[in-house]
């Protein structure tokens, strides 16, 4: 971790409640002033002690953010960060035929044309669809994921009825 871990930096550590991040913290500072907890017994897993981010200098002068426990990270609200970082893109997307163009099949495709002529690179073409399907993804409210997914939920069982009926009846 020494590439990382360089005065006048900061690296914060994220993952699952009991995974080692207070520990680690500790072994960088060597001091070992965050409380931590042994393994359970039962299961050798972690346990969760970290209540509160804390920012910690540890030796060499790098700064290490130590986290409680999170089973998910995501972006949020991000549009506006997405179109600055890849301003090239979003003003390709402007000469798109189409408003809600995808930049995948559709005629008249701007951003599709460039990446033809060799004006901009695939993976970076990637990388903006990917992040702006997350973003989509993610700033859609929680009522509307509920509804999708008990749609879903209410597809599979009406298959699953199916399913049971065919077998019953021989087909």
């Amino acid at each position: 971790m020494a590439e990382w871990c360089i005065p006048a930096k900061t690296v914060a550590f994220l993952g699952s409640s009991g995974v080692g991040k207070s520990t680690l913290t500790n072994a960088l500072s060597g001091v070992g002033k965050i409380e931590t907890q042994a393994i359970r017994e039962d299961d050798a897993k972690g346990r969760h002690t970290t209540t509160r981010r804390q920012l910690h200098m540890v030796q060499g002068g790098c700064l290490v953010l130590d986290t409680p426990g999170m089973r998910e990270l995501q972006m949020m609200n991000t549009a506006s960060g997405i179109d600055d970082l890849f301003a090239d893109l979003q003003a390709l997307s402007i000469d798109c035929r189409f408003n809600d163009c995808q930049h995948e099949t559709e005629p008249g495709c701007a951003v599709r044309k460039a990446l033809e002529n060799g004006q901009i690179d695939k993976a970076r073409l990637h990388r903006w669809r990917k992040l702006i399907a997350e973003d989509a993804f993610n700033s859609a409210s929680l009522a509307e994921r509920r509804s999708k997914d008990k749609a879903f939920g209410k597809m599979v069982r009406e298959v699953t009825k199916q399913k049971s009926r065919n077998k019953r009846h021989g087909h």
